[in-house]
């Protein structure tokens, strides 16, 4: 753990140029995927966006916030990186960016985000995914993906917060399709509606805590759950990811 000699340097997160100054060296290597090498015009695009020339930093009580207790029981690099994302996504509700709590994968072209409380299984569930369709399916985030946001489309980033495994790529696809889970004895997905899937899915959502970012948030939410949202009942079983790619195939949102 190093907290001496602070570098500077560029990353790219849902298609935005950031530039950052962490305190631990050890960061690097955690956004060593997303590192870049700005041109003139991301330089344009991160003044814009923050009205300023310097970089993005965190405190050590910002750090220290990141833990439940207050206190450092985790280690700095890591309190850091939690430190940053919260920033960061603050920073990016304004360019129609949100996080989106899920795992996201890639098939055929298209994402599908699955979501679900905490320990629910969403992270078992696409590891079924890749299980099931090997070199067909890319894992884009396996926990923290962003989400840009637009009334015509919504496109999902990889990311480095890619939960317990580390699991993301540097990518992006269009997000087909929602999928809301819950365990249950026998596998059943049916689409539900705009009702239902607007608060299971601000339920999963960052939410910032001031009025502003609530209504921002809630905003983007809204745009989501037009989207084709299903609920999956479903078991730890390869029949599971046969149920949901039927149904999305059937109705037109994966190709072939």
């Amino acid at each position: 753990m190093t907290m001496e000699n602070r570098e500077f340097y560029w990353i790219r997160l849902a298609g935005i140029p950031l530039w950052i100054a962490p305190h631990c060296l050890e960061l690097r290597e955690f956004f060593r995927d997303y590192i870049i090498c700005p041109t003139e015009r991301d330089q344009k695009v991160f003044q814009n966006l923050m009205g300023q020339e310097s970089p993005i930093q965190v405190s050590l009580d910002e750090m220290k916030r990141e833990s439940d207790s207050g206190e450092i029981k985790y280690s700095l690099p890591y309190l850091e990186s939690l430190a940053f994302y919260r920033k960061i996504c603050h920073i990016l509700l304004k360019e129609g960016i949100v996080l989106f709590h899920s795992s996201a994968l890639a098939i055929h072209g298209k994402a599908i985000l699955f979501t679900a409380a905490s320990g629910t299984g969403k992270s078992t569930h696409a590891r079924l995914w890749r299980d099931y369709f090997g070199s067909e399916v890319t894992m884009i985030n396996d926990d923290k993906p962003l989400l840009k946001v637009r009334e015509d489309k919504v496109t999902v980033y990889g990311t480095p917060y890619g939960g317990k495994e580390g699991l993301h790529t540097n990518t992006e696809a269009l997000v087909a399709a929602i999928v809301v889970l819950h365990q249950a004895e026998e596998n059943a997905i049916q689409r539900i509606s705009f009702g239902e899937a607007y608060p299971a899915l601000l339920n999963q959502t960052y939410r910032r805590k001031d009025v502003a970012g609530m209504v921002q948030t809630m905003d983007l939410v809204d745009t989501l759950a037009k989207l084709p949202v299903y609920r999956l009942g479903c078991t730890i079983s390869k029949e599971a990811v046969e149920v949901v790619y039927r149904q999305l195939k059937e109705d037109g949102y994966l190709g072939d």
